[in-house]
């Protein structure tokens, strides 16, 4: 027999009874490093991923409560999606309360955009082609890996038209005319079908006449008239529950001004308080992918709230979205050039070609660049800047016009690098770079002669992939592989920068498909809704981008269905 099956057989034979299993196992987690049990088996997500920073319900006694109003309905959040569900809700006859933290006369709300498929405004109206629903469903679960919640999903695919144009009814004709259709129109001969996706153009932006704030109080007063209330300048704290937070009653609501308690009972509590913004240590436990591309920088975003809807669910047993979490952009490294985020050819700070540029729109191929070395891009393209600026995949930070004025100013931009030699030219605000050459474009752009010699390969192997017809190294479409043949070239080398936050946080409470908030077991929590930001199984992956506006889009098409 030889030795190592003579250790093989030792190592079967029992062990002496002198050394308890207790003993042992600590020994073993000694030597390899393993931890002990958790204990965190049956806890909720508020107790393990909340530990340190969720903190505990306010105690609230009954006295300290001044006023206590019943309905059918009551809405914490008077913003795109609260007001969706409010008015819907109060047009087919339900008693509506709204409480909102903003005060009236100070009131707005966030963006311009709202993406959306479909709706009469973009197929009667501006001419935009109509869309595949199922391929929509299927692209969006792509970029989500399979995590967006099916049902809603399917609510966006196929009734956001038709909440964009109950959003817009009653507007006169010119104020439907200033309505600004994205991306509209298109190049001829443009091809909606970009490397499997497809390209989502005629987002509809309120910068008219009526811009967005505006839009959201025009439909507020649409659903007072309908007999909904609202309340403004208060901000739910507690919701009223059982004992175990398995079903809700109602929810208490702070003064600003005077500080009072009120309470406000219905059958159904819809949660649509905004996003996590403002509340770093939440937002760093929820969006952990970005809080650790960021290398544990805190997370804080533009929109200002605060994530006091999450937290009270989440003191009740409630569960946010499994998934990475994310926001509007900082899980993905966007290189962001004169003509915005083009998907040309990227490389990386050694000049090497990375990924496949032209997989969905820059902030789902923007995910490898993220993780990518070092602190720096470079953008190549060649003299057929046109082609490439007016070929894009419409979506979140790519190009949203393509008109004659967007056009005059991305060539007033190309125009003015030309002759700019190794200073580049920041007519943009960004600087470009221009040469004859493309070793000269590299010597403009700092490179040292490694990175140099790396970055005339990949722009070779691009050229010679387009004209194989086939990208075996990345798999990008050769169709979306412009030539960088013939000068003059031009050259963006870009700072990367992911992590940290961004404009909105988009992760929230774990929903069912009829938006009811999740708790112990994934039940439902009997009473308690979730839409807007506060609800999950939108973007689970972080914003996704597949169309300009989706996430307004969302609010409003799930606020219209969470009122029915």
């Amino acid at each position: 027999m030889g030795a190592a099956s003579a250790g093989m057989i030792a190592g079967c034979s029992p062990q002496p009874q002198s050394e308890t299993p207790g003993a042992r196992d600590a020994g073993a987690m000694a030597a390899t490093g393993a931890a002990d049990a958790t204990g965190n088996q049956g806890k909720t997500m508020g107790e393990v991923l909340g530990a340190g920073w969720l903190g505990e319900e306010p105690t609230i006694a009954e006295d300290e409560i001044a006023s206590v109003s019943d309905a059918d309905i009551v809405v914490c959040g008077a913003g795109h999606a609260g007001t969706a569900v409010a008015r819907r809700a109060s047009e087919l006859g339900k008693k509506v309360i709204v409480v909102e933290m903003q005060p009236e006369d100070t009131f707005s709300a966030l963006g311009n955009d709202i993406g959306h498929l479909n709706s009469s405004w973009q197929l009667d109206r501006v001419g935009i082609p109509e869309y595949s629903v199922v391929d929509f469903m299927n692209e969006y679960q792509m970029y989500a890996a399979g995590r967006t919640q099916p049902t809603l999903l399917s609510q966006f695919a196929n009734r956001s038209g038709e909440a964009l144009d109950w959003f817009i009814d009653g507007y006169t004709e010119q104020e439907k005319d200033e309505l600004i259709p994205l991306n509209w129109p298109v190049v001829d001969g443009y091809n909606y079908k970009k490397n499997g996706f497809t390209s989502y153009v005629g987002t509809c932006q309120f910068g008219g006449s009526v811009g967005m704030t505006d839009a959201v109080k025009r439909s507020q007063d649409k659903a007072r008239e309908a007999g909904a209330e609202f309340v403004f300048g208060q901000a739910a704290v507690r919701l009223v529950h059982n004992e175990d937070g398995t079903e809700v009653t109602g929810v208490i609501a702070k003064d600003s001004t005077s500080g009072e308690y009120h309470q406000y009972n219905g059958g159904a509590v819809v949660l649509a308080c905004g996003d996590i913004g403002s509340n770093s240590a939440m937002y760093n436990a929820i969006c952990r992918e970005n809080y650790e591309l960021g290398e544990y920088a805190d997370c804080a975003a533009m929109s200002g709230r605060d994530g006091s809807g999450i937290a009270m669910a989440m003191r009740i047993g409630a569960k946010v979205e499994i998934a990475t979490g994310g926001d509007m952009g900082s899980h993905a490294f966007i290189p962001l050039s004169p003509m915005e985020g083009v998907e040309c050819l990227w490389l990386n700070k050694y000049g090497e070609r990375y990924c496949n540029e032209a997989f969905g729109g820059p902030l789902l191929s923007g995910c490898a660049g993220a993780r990518e070395p070092g602190d720096r891009a470079y953008l190549i393209w060649g003299g057929d800047w046109k082609e490439v600026f007016l070929n894009q995949l419409a979506g979140h930070l790519a190009p949203k016009e393509w008109d004659d004025e967007a056009i005059a100013n991305v060539q007033a931009t190309m125009e003015a690098a030309v002759g700019s030699g190794a200073e580049g030219d920041d007519t943009s605000g960004k600087f470009l770079y221009c040469a004859d050459t493309l070793e000269e474009l590299c010597d403009f752009m700092g490179m040292e002669e490694g990175v140099k010699a790396n970055a005339l390969a990949a722009v070779e192997k691009w050229n010679a992939a387009r004209k194989a017809g086939s990208d075996t190294e990345f798999g990008r479409d050769p169709e979306t592989m412009w030539p960088i043949e013939e000068g003059p070239f031009y050259g963006y080398p870009c700072g990367k920068r992911v992590g940290g936050g961004s404009l909105v946080a988009t992760s929230g409470l774990l929903v069912t498909g009829r938006q009811q908030v999740q708790g112990q077991g994934f039940e439902p929590i009997k009473g308690l809704f979730a839409c807007g930001n506060n609800s999950g199984g939108r973007f689970p992956m972080g914003y996704n981008g597949i169309m300009n506006g989706v996430s307004i889009g969302m609010c409003l098409c799930l606020g219209y269905t969470l009122g029915e």
